[in-house]
């Protein structure tokens, strides 16, 4: 039986995953550290018992990885990433042509995390006044969805579904792109 800490902390969990984009075939799930999608082959920068390829994400895949996949998804990654872009271009190499690529990130509009402190601060912006080794895959950058979009574009990946997902109580006083703390951009693959 599940205790009432088990139990929050699932419902937690589901209430902050985006919505996985439906498709048919292989799925490569980037980054999915504990909660890796079902059906996907998983890559992690840590071993956990849900990834079968532990690897830096900083770099590409080998190439038996590229043109493979349905489905290339990527949640609360790109905001740790160095270099977003190349990741980006990276995932749009492993999926196949036709294929998707569906990342899930922070929303750098979401007003608590832009506030310091209790009682509505978050802990996004005690992150970036301070830098320590065990920080290094920490966030390094945050993201509107605009931005996403634009990189998205950029790659040649046509924009089929956007999403902002995870709003709780005095969100709901703010305008959507305020009051939302993630979202989610699949594009598909054209070329």
């Amino acid at each position: 039986m599940n205790s009432k800490k088990e139990l929050k902390a699932k419902s937690q969990i589901q209430k902050i995953d985006p919505v996985v984009f439906e498709v048919k075939g292989k799925k490569l799930d980037l980054g999915c550290g504990n909660k890796k999608i079902e059906g996907a082959f998983g890559v992690d920068y840590f071993k956990t018992d849900c990834i079968d390829l532990e690897w830096n994400l900083e770099k590409p895949l080998p190439k038996k990885f590229w043109n493979s996949y349905d489905l290339v998804y990527s949640s609360s990654v790109l905001d740790h990433m160095g270099n977003p872009l190349q990741f980006l271009k990276n995932c749009v190499l492993y999926a196949k042509p036709n294929g998707f690529v569906q990342i899930a990130v922070d929303n750098a509009d979401y007003w608590r995390y832009h506030k310091k402190g209790k009682p509505f601060g978050n802990y996004h912006s005690k992150l970036w006044f301070k830098h320590t080794k065990e920080l290094e895959v920490q966030h390094k950058m945050m993201f509107q969805p605009g931005h996403v979009e634009t990189m998205f574009k950029m790659l040649g990946l046509k924009i089929v579904k956007k999403e902002l997902f995870w709003r709780q109580s005095i969100d709901f006083l703010f305008p959507k792109h305020l009051g939302t703390a993630h979202f989610s951009i699949v594009g598909k693959k054209t070329k």
